[in-house]
């Protein structure tokens, strides 16, 4: 058996699962599970008989709590804008794939989880899901396409107080403003998924690839123009104290300090 961080594999016909499972850190997104990802991703691209791509973690309190705030602690400006390029790319490969991608929530989703189901084509969660951006409180900003993705999703001023606010906000308030495709109880999501899965799976697969395609040109923009420019201000928090501050003070499990800092 793989030892992977990240797995892929075939559920049922058409229907392939990407999971990953790094349960005892929340799942969370570190330098390995992002080139992880990325590598089942182009292999999952390739798979011209799925038609679905299930993406989920292993554990039931996180789908993804977020970055790995460890790795991040001493990061350079140079490191930060790497790690937040890297991240975007990992996403947009997601995003691009010609199957449908579903993001299935069971948990936390918060930061770069919640980054990782915006690239997702939709999201299906259970009612014990808890979403949110709480980057600010670490003194930085989502930086692997979160602040583009949740605008188009959400618009404007809601994922702008999203962003500035970082607060968490339960599964039912994120169907309400249209974050997700649907809410289900805790015990049936995983059959609840599956069975949408296979429903497209069913469908005409050139059908089902090109109906993403058109859905996809629809709603395009000169959107990497706006990650590029995302990467540079998530990195751009490095340079100073406030950066050090948030991520010194999760690790050390306080508060933290941020109106302490010299401007």
């Amino acid at each position: 058996m793989s030892t992977s961080c990240v797995q892929a594999f075939e559920l049922r016909a058409g229907v392939v699962v990407c999971e990953i499972n790094r349960p005892d850190a929340l799942n969370a997104l570190n330098t390995e599970v992002l080139h992880e990802l990325l590598r089942q991703v182009e292999s999952v691209k390739c798979n011209d008989s799925a038609s679905v791509v299930i993406l989920r973690s292993v554990g039931d309190k996180a789908f993804v709590a977020g970055a790995d705030i460890k790795e991040m602690l001493n990061y350079s400006t140079d490191q930060a804008f790497r790690f937040s390029s890297l991240g975007q790319s990992v996403f947009s490969a997601l995003s691009d794939l010609p199957q449908v991608v579903i993001a299935q929530v069971q948990g936390f989703a918060l930061g770069g989880g919640l980054e990782l189901a915006l690239a997702a084509d939709f999201i299906i969660a259970s009612q014990k899901a808890k979403f949110g951006l709480p980057e600010v409180g670490l003194g930085l900003i989502p930086g692997f396409g979160g602040t583009q993705r949740l605008v188009k999703r959400l618009g404007f001023a809601k994922a702008l107080e999203w962003m500035t606010s970082a607060e968490r906000y339960s599964a039912e308030v994120a169907y309400q403003l249209g974050l997700l495709n649907r809410v289900l109880e805790h015990e049936q999501l995983s059959t609840g998924v599956e069975a949408l899965a296979q429903t497209i799976a069913a469908q005409g697969p050139r059908a089902v690839r090109a109906a993403k395609r058109a859905a996809r040109a629809a709603e395009s923009s000169h959107g990497q123009l706006g990650f590029e420019f995302e990467a540079q201000l998530f990195s751009s928090c490095f340079a100073g104290a406030e950066a050090r501050e948030g991520l010194s003070a999760f690790v050390e499990k306080r508060k933290p300090e941020f109106r302490s800092i010299e401007r």
